[in-house]
């Protein structure tokens, strides 16, 4: 059944669009050096020696990318209720895209496809296209795996790793500044994701209270001029992510500190040509980031 015929079984139902952590990619291209300081331009005393890198199935890695969530489709779906909250909004396929997200062409059923190459023959802007202005559709992308790094988990959604670091190579439609519906392309970075204003959009923000900017007794960092508390409002919480002068474009804060420090988006391949700007200071290689967000 194509996405357009289930719509109308389906009517108004949505299932969640679900934003959560980026987590490990499996595998490094073969015969790249796994010590930092034979491959690097950075600073001559790289710290410690490093574990030996220990690479695993590269056809396991690309499905733990592309589809594991590490159960967080609960965490999502039942505490911050973004399902909840895209229904209520009402978003369509054309801002998801605006937002950044990525849709996989090749998800899509060939019916659907056949239709959307026709609406945008007819309007490459997409603004007159009937799939990309409904929400339904939008809805019907994510139940079929179509919207890149969003694995669907029964009735709950969850995240995967893959939604800030894959993009689409845009061969069929290109948001301007926003997303893109085509191929994937996995592992590189989604500088055009807006993490906050998807966050903002669910029914119960308050939920991300430890990755917001808190007050920490107005002595807050971040952004903000001031911090949030236990508190302040669903409104105040939406305000803040949604607001790209504190949580940036391209960016995602993967830690609980309440310090509001969302860091850039990386791409999930080897960076050790520029270093030490590849990533903050604290990620001496790969490993390190994958773990982080993973254990996030």
């Amino acid at each position: 059944m194509s996405i357009a015929s289930r719509m109308e079984r389906t009517g108004r139902r949505h299932v969640p669009l679900l934003v959560a952590l980026c987590s490990a990619l499996a595998c490094t291209p073969q015969g790249m050096s796994s010590d930092p300081a034979t491959s690097s331009d950075g600073p001559t005393d790289q710290g410690p020696a490093l574990p030996a890198r220990q690479d695993g199935d590269a056809t396991v890695g690309r499905d733990v990318f592309r589809n594991e969530t590490f159960g967080n489709e609960g965490f999502w779906t039942d505490a911050v209720r973004l399902p909840a909250g895209i229904a209520a909004a009402k978003v369509t396929p054309m801002q998801a895209l605006a937002l950044g997200l990525q849709v996989d062409v090749d998800a899509i059923d060939a019916a659907t496809q056949a239709t959307l190459a026709e609406q945008l023959r007819a309007d490459p802007s997409g603004r007159t296209s009937a799939l990309l202005n409904d929400p339904a559709v939008t809805m019907a992308l994510v139940k079929a795996g179509a919207v890149v790094g969003m694995a669907p988990k029964g009735a709950r959604v969850g995240a995967t790793c893959a939604l800030c670091h894959t993009m689409s190579d845009a061969s069929v439609f290109s948001a301007p500044g926003g997303g893109t519906i085509g191929h994937r392309i996995d592992g590189l970075a989604n500088h055009s994701l807006n993490i906050g204003a998807i966050f903002a959009t669910a029914a119960n923000t308050r939920a991300l209270f430890t990755v917001a900017q808190l007050s920490n007794k107005g002595k807050t960092l971040g952004r903000a001029a001031t911090g949030l508390t236990e508190h302040s409002t669903e409104a105040e919480f939406d305000a803040y992510f949604s607001n790209p002068a504190n949580y940036p474009v391209g960016m995602f804060d993967d830690s609980f500190d309440g310090n509001g420090n969302p860091m850039h988006n990386t791409p999930l391949f080897r960076q050790d040509l520029a270093a030490p700007y590849g990533s903050e200071g604290a990620i001496a290689r790969l490993d390190n980031f994958s773990n982080l967000v993973f254990t996030t």
